[in-house]
C-alpha cells in the first residue's frame, strides 16, 4: 500500500531515520533541513512544550523559503524525571545519561509540525522506555562509537543500543523520530496524500 501526493512535500530534517521512515509512505520528498537553531529547553515551562514548539519553528523555517509546499517538521527528546536530555556533547555527558536511563523508565516524545501556506497542524506522541541495568562495561563501549552523539538521550532503539531496551510501551517509530502512521493518516485526512491505485477516498 502507497500513496502519492499532487503537492510538493518536504521533510525538514536532515534525520536519515525520519527520511527512511517517510520513504515507507511511498510517495517522493524533498529533504530541506531547517536553517533555524533550536532554543534552550529551559525557558519553557514544560518539556512538551518545548518540543511542539521545536518541530514548529522548523517547519515554519523551511515553508517560509518554500510557499506552496507541505513541509513536515519533527522533533524527538528523551525526559527522565521531568530532566530533558539532549544530544549528547561530549563522551562524558553521554556516559552520564546512560547511567541517567539504566535501569529506570522513561518517556521519549516526537512532536511533529506539518504546514502548508496559512495551514498548520501539529500532534504528538509518547512512548515510555524501560531499559536494563547497564553494566558500566556496556556503556563505555557504546559511547566509544559515534553512535550516541546525534541522538537525544544518547542512544538509537534501532541501532545497537537497542540491546539497553528492557521494553516500551507505545508507538516504536516514536522512539525513532517520526510516529510514522499517525502522520500517514494526518496527512491523509487533510487531503495531502491519496492512495494509489484505489478508487476510495483515504
Amino acid at each position: 500500500m502507497y500513496f502519492h501526493s499532487n503537492q510538493l512535500i518536504i521533510l525538514a530534517s536532515q534525520s536519515p531515520r525520519r527520511s527512511e521512515l517517510l520513504q515507507m509512505l511511498g510517495f517522493d520528498f524533498q529533504i530541506t533541513p531547517s536553517q533555524k537553531e533550536e532554543p534552550k529547553p529551559d525557558k519553557f515551562p514544560n518539556a512538551l512544550s518545548y518540543v511542539l514548539h521545536c518541530a514548529e519553528v522548523k517547519a515554519a523555517e523551511v515553508a517560509g523559503r518554500h510557499p506552496g509546499a507541505v513541509v513536515i517538521g519533527a522533533d524527538t527528546i528523551v525526559v527522565c524525571d521531568g530532566e530533558i536530555l539532549l544530544k549528547p556533547v561530549d563522551k562524558e555527558e553521554a556516559r552520564e545519561t546512560l547511567r541517567k536511563l539504566s535501569g529506570r523508565t522513561h518517556d521519549v516524545i516526537t512532536a511533529v509540525a506539518v504546514q502548508a501556506g496559512n495551514s498548520e497542524m501539529s500532534f504528538h506522541e509518547i512512548t515510555r522506555v524501560t531499559f536494563f541495568d547497564l553494566p558500566d562495561s556496556w556503556i563505555e563501549a557504546y559511547t566509544n562509537t559515534d553512535d550516541p552523539y546525534d541522538k537525544a538521550g544518547a542512544y538509537g532503539i534501532q541501532t545497537l543500543s537497542g540491546l539497553f531496551v528492557e521494553k516500551i510501551d507505545g508507538d516504536y517509530n516514536t522512539v525513532v523520530g517520526l510516529p510514522i502512521a499517525r502522520l500517514a493518516q494526518k496527512l491523509a485526512h487533510a487531503g495531502y496524500l491519496s492512495l494509489k491505485g484505489s478508487s476510495v477516498e483515504c
